[in-house]
């Protein structure tokens, strides 16, 4: 087997382009559930829920792209994962909310992080060819 030393097979791009895809993952379902409440009604609070599944979805695909690339430490991969993906989220608050530590920070954090080693591990699992 010959070692291709480019800059695709390079952890590097694997762990960006992954972050890029969680991203693109993350505002598809932003921008279907601002369509879907676009046609109803909707409290404060769903509108919260749908940002937070919005993330989860993202961070489950970043974990599972970043698994099924590396097939092996699925529960780390994720860790780190929901981790980054949490700074990130933190930074943006900061940057638009100026106060990123709200009540729900710990409840965001728990279900990013579940959801990440969960795609971590089902990435690594997984028999689906990319």
């Amino acid at each position: 087997m010959r070692y291709n030393n480019n800059f695709k097979n390079s952890k590097l791009y694997i762990w960006l382009s992954s972050v890029g895809i969680g991203t693109v993952t993350t505002i598809a379902c932003l921008m279907l559930f601002a369509f879907v409440m676009t046609g109803i009604d909707v409290s404060e609070g769903t509108v919260s829920t749908f940002g937070s599944v919005s993330v989860c979805v993202g961070s489950y695909f970043f974990s599972f792209l970043v698994g099924k690339k590396r097939r092996k430490d699925g529960i780390l991969v994720g860790l780190v994962c929901g981790t980054i993906a949490f700074v990130i989220l933190v930074v943006l608050n900061l940057l638009f909310l100026k106060n990123p530590f709200t009540s729900s920070f710990f409840s965001k954090l728990s279900m990013i992080i579940i959801c990440s080693i969960i795609g971590g591990i089902i990435g690594v699992n997984s028999k689906i060819r990319i």
